[in-house]
């Protein structure tokens, strides 16, 4: 009897201590949310290879750029999100949007929102995104981008307060693709270098800063379609 008990408290304990590991973070609204998705869904007739832009407002900024450089030579979409990485909500969205797609190649740019998550919530989430990204291609192109740096509004010689987070999510960031052979593009070298990229906000980039971005991406995507093949394999 005794026994049974001890098994039954033990059966009880280990219940609570799983469910409480398994429970997910709580979404933390910022005082505005917002998303923006635009899916091109690739013929089977097409030999043109796709690309996906997922990110923030840098990526919206710098996608019809990107979409304007490969004109012709890709199939280009894109999710946007105020979301972060440490929000489950993030998780859904991702989820939902490319439940059907595949695509041949993957940028994935995140981690200037969600300062509410500290840097080890928000590495949480790393291996779970990469899961969403490879679930309907595992021979797609990943390549991650790491977070630009934050400066100060109005100030922009000096970095916010909220900028040693972002240089601990990149540190995350990069010792994850770093473990899994993952490609990484160095955004955050790049901000750090080039204070006239900003606009006045301090987080946002002018055209030049834009331009600057998405040379980068476009000169990654006809460098994979040069040596991978014009229709990516698939």
């Amino acid at each position: 009897m005794k026994k049974c008990l001890l098994a039954g408290i033990f059966l009880f304990v280990f219940s609570v201590a799983s469910f409480s590991q398994a429970k997910p973070s709580q979404s933390r609204n910022e005082s505005i949310e917002w998303s923006h998705s635009w899916i091109i869904e690739k013929p089977d007739s097409s030999e043109l290879p796709s690309i996906l832009l997922i990110g923030d407002s840098h990526v919206e900024r710098y996608f019809p750029v990107v979409n304007k450089n490969l004109d012709g030579k890709i199939i280009v979409s894109k999710i946007t999100t105020s979301k972060s990485m440490g929000d489950p909500y993030l998780i859904k969205q991702l989820d939902v949007l490319i439940a059907r797609a595949k695509f041949d190649i993957i940028f994935f740019n995140n981690g200037l929102h969600g300062v509410s998550y500290t840097p080890q919530e928000y590495a949480k989430y790393i291996p779970v995104v990469y899961k969403l990204l490879v679930r309907n291609n595992p021979k797609v192109k990943i390549v991650w981008i790491n977070t630009t740096a934050r400066r100060i509004a109005g100030d922009l010689e000096n970095f916010d307060r909220y900028n040693d987070d972002v240089n601990k999510r990149n540190e995350f960031v990069d010792k994850f693709c770093k473990s899994k052979n993952i490609s990484m593009l160095d955004f955050s070298s790049l901000s750090i270098n080039n204070q006239n990229y900003y606009t006045n906000d301090g987080i946002h980039f002018n055209p030049e800063g834009v331009n600057a971005q998405a040379q980068m991406i476009t000169d990654v995507v006809l460098k994979l379609i040069s040596t991978s093949g014009a229709g990516m394999g698939h």
